[in-house]
């Protein structure tokens, strides 16, 4: 059987990035600190960390570390009353940016009240793989299956709309969209492994995706500035879209044409009141501003 002691110095190395810090974090020492996790390491017999600055959990680590934040969620669970205080440990989420930028900064406000969160927006391959890797709780991904030890919950479609000014269109795509404009036109994009344009290239042209010169811009704000500023074209979701439509001067590049990008929430599979309680409010504000038909 494992012993929690050692597990917890474990993932207090991990957690605050050395064992120095773990030990003033635990209140032991050093010397205390590296013997627990030594003598972990013996029982699983191979080692768990990879002593780097800093220390990052090795493939058997992983595991490991991951039931050791779902140990210390239930703990919290015991210790708290939902919305009642801040959480003392933050809730690791992650999401894309589109997502975030689009209908989930809303619910976040309110998850904010009840836990503290710690919020990875990135490519959401990149967010399941940390949530695969026991990084992440909850996030919300392209994904429908579940990952092994997590529960998925379908949340609807989020529309998205290929954008850019009057001017831009006019330059750069007089006759329309076409594989050869493309090759010229710089776009925007939050990641260079977005999958954004690849969707779209197979949706609208009907070919296989290829390359197009692009600004990489993780920022939603500056996103939307280049955009408007008909430095590029680029993905806004069709709420957004509606909003800054007018203001910015920007037309609908497809209009027939959307992007359709299915959204499901994936979680740890504990029985977590704190999770219950965030999956509730992702749930209804997914509801409000999500397309249900699942195309």
């Amino acid at each position: 059987m494992f012993d929690y002691r050692q597990i917890e110095a474990f993932g207090a190395v991990i957690e605050y990035g050395g064992f120095d810090r773990a030990a003033d974090a635990l209140g032991l020492t050093q010397s205390a600190v590296t013997q627990r996790v030594k003598h972990l390491e013996s029982y699983v017999g191979e080692p768990l960390l990879v002593r780097s600055n800093p220390p990052v959990p090795t493939k058997a680590g992983i595991p490991l570390y991951s039931h050791f934040k779902k140990i210390r969620l239930l703990e919290e669970d015991l210790e708290r009353g939902t919305e009642t205080r801040l959480s003392g440990t933050a809730l690791s989420l992650g999401v894309g940016a589109s997502t975030l930028g689009s209908w989930f900064l809303p619910v976040l406000r309110l998850i904010m009240k009840f836990t503290l969160v710690d919020l990875h927006v990135g490519e959401a391959k990149v967010v399941h793989r940390l949530l695969q890797l026991g990084n992440l709780a909850g996030c919300i991904s392209l994904r429908s299956q579940p990952s092994r030890g997590c529960s998925v919950t379908y949340l609807g479609n989020l529309v998205l709309r290929c954008v850019a000014t009057k001017e831009f269109k006019k330059y750069f795509f007089p006759l329309g969209i076409t594989a050869e404009s493309m090759t010229a036109a710089p776009a925007i994009l939050f990641h260079p492994e977005s999958q954004m344009m690849r969707m779209y290239q197979k949706k609208v042209l009907k070919i296989a995706p290829f390359d197009v010169p692009s600004h990489i811009i993780p920022s939603q704000s500056e996103y939307l500035h280049m955009i408007s500023s008909g430095v590029a074209y680029g993905f806004l979701p069709d709420p957004l879209f509606r909003q800054v439509q007018a203001d910015h001067r920007l037309i609908d590049l497809s209009p027939l044409a959307p992007i359709i990008i299915p959204q499901y929430w994936h979680r740890w599979g504990i029985d977590s009141e704190l999770l219950e309680h965030v999956t509730l409010k992702i749930q209804e504000a997914a509801q409000a501003s999500l397309l249900r038909d699942q195309t």
